[in-house]
């Protein structure tokens, strides 16, 4: 379901629509505004979602929408931040800084086409086709660049243009593989171990949720090639990634450009209050969505974890209703 707080949005719901009919996804389009019509959106959540296994909500302005919407679910809610004032600065932080318990997924700014490639990428979990025919559109994007450079050169080069000559350089070897256990569903991975908090905390609610994960430190900038590796030799045996990553996030965008499985990102706090974290986590090109969370948010991004497994796992489910009841449990009045 596509859910916009106006449709004054429809621009960047359209970007949304465009993905879904190009993978031959069905979608609902629904027009509710968490203020101005609260009663209508508990009414579309609670009635009118059944069969529906991801939400995307559009909102500018304050962008409450996505996080009342993930109070009233445990569904994914994915968040698309809209440009109105502010350079839609304002919406993307209203959309990732969540409590706990009501984790969204949020994308970068007027990114409805990257909302929709999350969306598929999440169903994907449990449809194989759909798997397939993402790493098809992966695969898609070489060909696509390279027409891009050829356009580009027949419009600009000039007489001193001159191609440079190609010579083959072996790739480093890397002598390791990774070996995860057979009944890994999530790998977490981070650039080093400063944010060990952060990982604990995602670790810890992974366990509470019955769900298996494995914590690997894989530096993306120190040793690209040995990250590149281990991700395809596990790719096809994990459900998902969860990138720690702070200072500029290189790391979640090298995970995202290796694999059509959902990455959950969590920016961490370092230097400029880990604004720089955020923005070069969460801004990603077409096509390749990082699934952000808030700053530090490790407990959230587990939780956005057991939202999607909890869309074909009863088990999950159970465990995710039953830590949100205690979650929600008023801790001063036992």
């Amino acid at each position: 379901m596509i859910l916009l707080g106006s449709a004054s949005d429809y621009k960047v719901a359209q970007k949304a629509v465009n993905v879904f009919e190009e993978m031959n996804i069905n979608y609902d389009l629904r027009v509710a505004s968490a203020h101005r019509t609260s009663e209508r959106l508990k009414e579309i959540i609670k009635n009118e979602t059944e069969g529906v296994e991801v939400i995307i909500t559009i909102a500018g302005l304050a962008a409450h929408l996505p996080g009342v919407t993930a109070s009233l679910t445990t569904k994914p809610v994915i968040a698309v931040p809209v440009d109105v004032k502010l350079g839609g600065i304002d919406s993307l932080l209203s959309s990732t800084e969540m409590q706990l318990g009501t984790p969204v997924a949020t994308m970068g700014i007027d990114r409805g086409d990257n909302a929709a490639w999350l969306a598929c990428q999440i169903i994907a979990c449990n449809d194989e086709n759909l798997k397939n025919v993402l790493k098809e559109k992966r695969f898609a994007y070489n060909a696509k660049i390279q027409k891009s450079e050829e356009e580009l050169i027949e419009k600009i080069a000039g007489k001193n243009y001159r191609r440079t000559e190609r010579s083959v350089v072996e790739a480093e070897e890397v002598n390791s593989s990774l070996k995860l256990n057979p009944d890994t569903n999530v790998l977490i991975i981070s650039g080093n171990y400063s944010n060990m908090e952060v990982v604990r905390r995602i670790i810890q609610t992974l366990d509470t949720l019955k769900i298996k994960s494995e914590y690997k430190v894989i530096s993306a900038t120190r040793s690209p090639e040995k990250l590149e590796s281990f991700i395809k030799d596990i790719d096809d045996d994990v459900d998902m990634y969860v990138a720690v990553s702070s200072l500029s996030t290189i790391l979640t965008g090298v995970i995202v450009s290796h694999t059509t499985k959902p990455v959950i990102g969590v920016p961490c706090t370092t230097r400029l209050f880990g604004i720089d974290s955020l923005l070069s986590m969460i801004e990603m090109p077409p096509g390749v969505p990082t699934a952000t969370m808030g700053l530090d948010a490790g407990e959230n991004a587990a939780l956005f974890v057991g939202r999607i497994f909890a869309i074909y796992d009863e088990n999950i489910r159970n465990e995710l209703v039953k830590f949100m009841k205690t979650l929600h449990r008023n801790v001063y009045y036992d």
